[in-house]
């Protein structure tokens, strides 16, 4: 069954691109790490949208990248038992 949710995650920017606009660095590796990958409540993430930054972002000592909070809204297919796909 496809579902539209609301999630939140975290993503790391890469120091290389911390000259970058931040919010367009945000919205892409959102995608490029999100899309096409099945998260831990074995749904699979087909679309995330509606991206946006939550708070300020965390720098870990020894990474010189930077972690962000992101919100999103996700179009998300989660299979349910004995369900047919065609």
């Amino acid at each position: 069954m496809y579902q539209r949710v609301q999630r939140e995650d975290t993503v790391r920017i890469p120091p290389e691109r911390l000259g970058e606009d931040i919010d367009a660095v945000a919205r892409e590796l959102t995608r490029t790490t999100l899309e096409g990958k099945i998260g831990a409540d074995k749904t699979l993430t087909l679309i995330a949208s509606n991206i946006e930054r939550v708070g300020e972002g965390r720098i870990v000592h020894g990474d010189g990248a930077v972690y962000q909070r992101v919100r999103y809204d996700a179009l998300v297919f989660a299979p349910t038992l004995q369900e047919i796909v065609e």
